[in-house]
């Protein structure tokens, strides 16, 4: 049984390693084969090469997860997440992103590894946000010209 520290970490790490892209790191964390329902009464993974595709499309998409504070669940094995993922699918409109407030729920074995996860969000938990325009502004392009 690992300590709620080290549970914890496990957690955080899966984020740090999707918002780098490393789709092997991430599956590294997990048990296999891996039992993943992402989202809840959507899709279930149990196949390597199908989360792993998963993730693939998810870094496509320029996904970045802000990890909340993991929480620790006394039974030694399982810590709950809430994330806020951010990504642009093919579907959204251009300047726009999609913003998903979700429940990461893993279950960790003895040995480090995400035996079962499960995320939880709904419809109402996504929505579209503006995303911030990159290039400087006009006010503060002609300020050193009028």
């Amino acid at each position: 049984m690992l300590d709620e520290a080290a549970r914890k970490h496990i957690a955080l790490e899966y984020c740090r390693r999707i918002n780098e892209g490393d789709v092997d790191g991430v599956l590294s964390l997990f048990t296999d084969p891996p039992h993943i329902e992402d989202p809840v009464g959507d899709k279930t993974f149990t196949d390597r090469a199908a989360y792993r595709s998963h993730l693939a499309g998810l870094v496509a998409y320029g996904v970045h997860e802000t990890p909340g504070t993991p929480v620790a669940a006394l039974d030694g094995e399982h810590v709950a997440l809430p994330i806020v993922a951010e990504l642009r699918p093919d579907q959204v409109p251009e300047g726009k992103s999609l913003r998903i407030s979700l429940i990461a729920l893993m279950r960790i074995d003895a040995s480090g590894r995400i035996r079962h996860m499960r995320v939880f969000s709904g419809h109402t938990d996504m929505s579209l946000h503006t995303m911030p325009d990159t290039a400087p502004s006009r006010r503060l392009r002609d300020f050193g010209n009028s």
